[in-house]
């Protein structure tokens, strides 16, 4: 694939050039796990939600974790009513909030981010796969989150410009800027590696477990080292 990205927030598209706000689908979105958890995740053949699974290394933030527990997702009457928590989540721009926070270490995790893996797709892929899925116009543990499936539309729907800078902190003036900027797509119930087409790594040990782990779950894709999609 030919990709670009903005080393600034790890926002990436493919087709040769930097995110379009006119064309998500070539934007690609970014899943985060230890490397730790990845034979695990291979021998599933896929990404499970925080309801469903304990993963081996825990990363994530025990209390954004209880959040997503509690809040509904509804981005049409279509939708089945379910929370947060029964999907995998995908931040769009890779550098999220999140990512920072998971760095620096939590109650659950000591922090680092040498040991950390991006798995990313093509929301255009995942459109035809089949699977169910919507995104968010922010942090989807937040009370105020919005939800959509309309794929064509999501340059308007998330905040574009935010989620091409570096700087995603709140201002007197903004006291959201740090949530929009962790726009993300929500894959419903599970989401099948083989969609997942680059895999990257801030070192290249931790790209080798991956490459080691993926290598008969199917599916075409391509192993980067890019520490500068990384804190």
């Amino acid at each position: 694939m030919d990709l670009a990205y903005i080393p600034a927030s790890g926002f990436m598209s493919c087709g040769g050039g930097a995110p379009l706000r006119e064309h998500p689908r070539d934007w690609l979105a970014w899943h985060f796990t230890h490397a730790g958890n990845l034979g695990r995740i291979a021998s599933e053949k896929a990404l499970l939600p925080a309801s469903a699974v304990t993963p081996k290394v825990n990363v994530a933030n025990p209390g954004v974790k209880q959040r997503r527990a509690q809040i509904v997702v509804r981005p049409d009457s279509e939708y089945p009513a379910c929370y947060v928590n029964e999907h995998v989540p995908f931040y769009i721009a890779a550098k999220s909030p999140m990512l920072y926070v998971v760095n620096r270490g939590h109650a659950d995790y000591s922090g680092g981010s040498d040991d950390l893996v991006l798995l990313g797709f093509v929301l255009g892929n995942l459109a035809v796969s089949g699977s169910l899925w919507c995104a968010t116009d922010q942090n989807a543990a937040t009370s105020t989150v919005g939800f959509s499936r309309k794929l064509d539309d999501l340059g308007h729907f998330v905040d574009f410009d935010l989620l091409c800078q570096r700087d995603w902190y709140n201002t007197p003036d903004d006291q959201n800027r740090m949530s929009r900027r962790a726009a993300e797509v929500l894959v419903k119930d599970r989401f099948d590696l083989r969609l997942v087409q680059v895999v990257i790594a801030k070192k290249a040990s931790a790209l080798e477990v991956a490459k080691v782990a993926f290598q008969d779950v199917g599916g075409v894709r391509e192993y980067h080292v890019v520490p500068e999609m990384f804190y």
